[in-house]
């Protein structure tokens, strides 16, 4: 069974194995797909009050592989806005996003090709054109679906800057695997085949037996570990909201509409 509430400004937070039922949960608020069972409401009204127009236009995702097309970078950033936007726009945004220098790194600047006929973007450069996108749309809620999970550590520490600025003052849905990914969430939702497994904050979480506590103890571990392999100190031991927002009801046996 599913049941929470999200208030505006908030942080909700979607952790469980591949299949838990995470991304089937959050596509529901596009109506990418409907329900047979629950509810959903936005802002007090159901969902289905709301054209999949409207809802689309005031979410924004950030996915784990961003696609861009072969256009110019200013033409990916601005796609999908739905509205004319000044290049002072465009420049704010990818500031915001950290992207601004690495664009007037190349020689054509915002209207640099991507892709096959132009420059390649490494993964990391791609998920803050995204985010910039992102920006630009200016969304009242935002689904990050592992949003970080394909770059490095150095890269992660770039964009995860550049989603809290994204994050300000906007509902969130995070769907991660690290538990270093959620600690700042306001509510945490253990999933496991579309039921609640665990539902609290961090410290709440920890500090209770079950999934996320065995999970923050062995990622924290690593993480600890890894620190002093490349500190050369050798292996260690463990690692000892808003204007505009919306929020989200949901609740059922399961299935939520």
């Amino acid at each position: 069974d599913i049941s929470f509430a999200g208030e505006p400004g908030q942080i909700i937070a979607l952790m469980g194995a591949t299949g838990s039922g995470k991304t089937s949960l959050v596509n529901l608020l596009p109506r990418f797909y409907e329900t047979t069972g629950g509810a959903i409401t936005l802002d007090g009204q159901p969902l289905t009050k709301y054209t999949r127009r409207y809802l689309r236009s005031q979410i924004g995702i950030v996915e784990q592989e961003s696609f861009l097309f072969s256009r110019t970078i200013r033409d990916n950033i601005t796609y999908g806005v739905g509205r004319d936007v000044t290049d002072d726009e465009v420049f704010a945004a990818a500031r915001a996003a950290a992207v601004h220098d690495v664009i007037l790194s190349f020689p054509e600047g915002y209207n640099t090709l991507v892709g096959e006929r132009g420059v390649t973007l490494s993964g990391g450069q791609k998920q803050r054109v995204a985010i910039a996108r992102t920006l630009l749309k200016n969304p009242k809620i935002l689904i990050l679906d592992d949003a970080t999970s394909s770059v490095d550590m150095e890269t992660e520490a770039e964009i995860r800057s550049a989603l809290d600025r994204l994050m300000t003052d906007r509902t969130t849905f995070v769907i991660a695997h690290r538990t270093q990914s959620v600690m700042n969430a306001d509510q945490i939702l253990v999933l496991k085949d579309g039921k609640v497994l665990q539902h609290g904050n961090h410290e709440e979480l920890a500090s209770q037996p079950g999934f996320y506590g065995q999970i923050f103890e062995l990622q924290s571990r690593m993480e600890d570990e890894l620190l002093h392999e490349v500190s050369g100190d050798g292996a260690g031991g463990p690692a000892t909201a808003a204007n505009g927002a919306s929020g989200i009801d949901a609740s059922g046996n399961g299935k939520v509409e």
